[in-house]
This record gives C-alpha cells, structure tokens and sequence, in this order.
C-alpha cells in the first residue's frame, strides 16, 4: 500500500474514532480491525526493543523497553505490564497475533498482528488480551 493511501486511510479511521494506527511492513494487518483501528504511518518500534523481542514472541513495549513477552498459541489474558504497554511487536515468522483492545469509553476492537508487524496503541486503548494463532492473518 503506498504512502498516500495509508495516510488517506490512517485520517479517514481518526475521524470516526480510530485508536490503533499500524506501521512496519505488514501496515495491512489493521484492516479487519474494525473502527477502532487505523491503517497508517506511525513511529517504529525502537530498534532496541525489536532487539529484545526474540523469535518467537509477540512483545508488548513502553518507553522503547520490552515490558511483557509471550509466546504461547492460543488466547491469554494480559498481564498488568502488557497491559500498559504503548506499542506491540509481532517477532514471529508465520503465526499471526490477534490483540483485543478496550478503550475507556467501553468500546472494543481487535486487531491482527501479522508476522513482523508492529503498532502504536492510541490514547484511550488498552490490550487487554492476546490469541497467537497458527495463521498469519488471524484467521
């Protein structure tokens, strides 16, 4: 997807009252994340902590350090850590992650975490809970 497209998108979600907005090279992974996701163009993950979140864990991050980790298939509740976390990080080859988020106001999204795709958590969200799944589009 180019550049003007993602930015037309990742605009278009905030004014309905987007949340989420992807970046890295899997920006598409948002697509079926409903409302409360953008597609768009946001910082990276820093470099050290894409560093720190070896294969094969999803890492969830604050301050550019990795806060939490898992690795796990299935679905599992987020620890009180991951669930402050400002970016999220999927480090795995082929399994794609889906994350479930809250947003103060009570509503709810997902979003799914292709491999290597990585994403900023908007103002309002929270992950609240994490299914690595044995497809890379969630499915």
């Amino acid at each position: 997807m180019n550049v003007r497209k993602r930015i037309a998108l990742a605009s278009a979600a905030l004014a309905l009252g987007g949340g989420l907005v992807a970046a890295g090279p899997a920006s598409g992974a948002f697509a079926d994340a409903g409302p409360g996701a953008a597609v768009g163009a946001t910082r990276d993950a820093s470099a050290a902590a894409k560093a720190n979140c070896q294969y094969p864990n999803v890492c969830f991050i604050k301050n550019g350090r990795t806060i939490a980790s898992y690795k796990d298939r299935g679905y599992q509740k987020l620890g009180s850590k991951a669930r402050s976390a400002r970016e999220i990080y999927n480090s795995r080859k082929d399994d794609g992650a889906k994350v479930y988020f809250v947003h103060t106001s009570g509503k709810k999204a997902t979003a799914c975490f292709r491999p290597k795709a990585r994403a900023g958590v908007g103002a309002g969200w929270t992950a609240y809970a994490i299914d690595i799944r044995n497809s890379p589009t969630c499915k």
